[in-house]
């Protein structure tokens, strides 16, 4: 474990995907003394439990291009960044809407479209062509994105780990941040359990614990510790492997596991938790819940088996959008949190923009304005593209 350096040009905290990011994006781009600092080890947050599915688009442009962009560098790793495999899996991913969404996923798909995504309108009848053993009776319209698929969010972290480091990074593991240190306004380090940085610029990227160090800064950015459970099924011999799949009509998500298993869930949870004490397996109810839903789309996995799951926890903001970018109240601070259960995707895009950001001073092309953590005190919401069609996690 690296030494606890007491000076840098930029700290980011937290070691989950979006902080080695940002870390390894800083490095790239030319800052000298970048330290990474992690609670407990690379990846042990939200993102270690994370599904890190690799898909194109979103309501939103901002999100489709981030989207967009990072699933083009997940298919070319090792001459983009390097570091290690991400363990990425170029599955497809296959959207499901019944007819009270058939409009809106239509018009999402014509957007993403102009903006550079892969993905196309499929008939039910195309949608079942392409995974036969599919139900398709509640199916009004579905989208196909043949160039999407999953990754492994601990390998992607300490990929984009090693390469900051080699890169001249220093990342510092099981050492907890205990608060942010500022001169006046100016944040200028942070205090940790070992001791002090001092640094001109800080990027939180805590996630759920983003909150207990900037509220002593007077910044209330509200994030709900939620708990999401997921559970394993083995399929039955006679089906293969399928595309990972967006189930409107269900509210559920799956995609296949190595094993010859699927993972299955479901959108979205409301039970709110302490994230450090948590139930990490999944519920028996729950278990069965999504057994029935995984046969009601798939048949044949009616003679499939439960191998039990595991739960994890997003921070949830109260419009499912992420809180990034500079503070203006608080020169020197800038953070990366708040992503709902969708940041693993984005993560590879994200952290170049804000690397720009930090060092620049704006990233040409991007306007972050919109994520900007005071909408909450202003009462402010994110404009959506199609503002019927809630925001989807995953």
């Amino acid at each position: 474990m690296a030494d606890l350096p007491r000076a840098a040009d930029v700290v980011v905290i937290g070691g989950g995907v979006h902080g080695a990011s940002v870390a390894y994006h800083l490095a790239l781009r030319g800052a000298r003394r970048v330290v990474l600092v992690e609670r407990k080890f690379l990846a042990s947050g939200p993102t270690g439990r994370s599904s890190a599915l690799v898909r194109r688009f979103y309501a939103m442009d901002f999100l489709t291009r981030t989207a967009n962009a990072s699933a083009t560098m997940f298919q070319h790793w090792a001459e983009r960044i390097g570091g290690g495999d991400p363990g990425f899996r170029q599955v497809g991913i296959l959207w499901l809407v019944g007819p009270d969404r058939a409009d809106n996923l239509g018009a999402n798909v014509g957007r993403a479209r102009a903006l550079g995504a892969n993905v196309v309108v499929q008939t039910p009848a195309e949608a079942q062509a392409l995974v036969p053993a599919m139900a398709v009776d509640d199916v009004a319209l579905a989208a196909y994105e043949a160039e999407s698929g999953y990754a492994d969010a601990a390998m992607t972290t300490n990929a984009f780990a090693t390469r900051a480091g080699e890169l001249g990074a220093t990342v510092v593991q099981y050492t907890p941040v205990e608060a942010l240190l500022t001169a006046g306004d100016r944040v200028t380090g942070v205090r940790t359990a070992t001791g002090e940085i001092h640094a001109p610029a800080v990027v939180v990227c805590a996630g759920l614990w983003a909150g207990r160090l900037l509220a002593p800064l007077g910044i209330d950015a509200p994030v709900a510790p939620t708990r999401h459970q997921m559970c394993f099924f083995r399929r039955p011999p006679d089906l293969g492997p399928h595309p990972a799949i967006l189930d409107r009509p269900h509210f559920t998500y799956m995609r296949p596991e190595t094993g010859n298993l699927t993972i299955h869930g479901f959108f979205a949870y409301e039970e709110v938790v302490d994230p450090d004490h948590y139930n990490e397996g999944a519920d028996p109810g729950e278990v069965v819940r999504n057994a029935e839903l995984i046969a009601q789309r798939f048949p044949a996995m009616e003679h499939g088996l439960s191998m039990g799951g595991y739960s994890g926890v997003y921070d949830n903001t109260p419009d499912h959008e992420p809180v990034l970018g500079p503070v203006p109240e608080r020169p020197g601070l800038f953070v990366n949190f708040g992503w709902s259960g969708h940041g693993f995707k984005h993560a590879p895009a994200v952290g170049d923009v804000l690397a720009q950001v930090v060092l620049e001073g704006h990233a040409p092309g991007w306007d972050l304005a919109p994520f900007r953590w005071s909408r909450f005190r202003d009462g402010a919401p994110l404009p959506r593209a199609t503002a019927a069609d809630p925001p989807l996690t995953h």
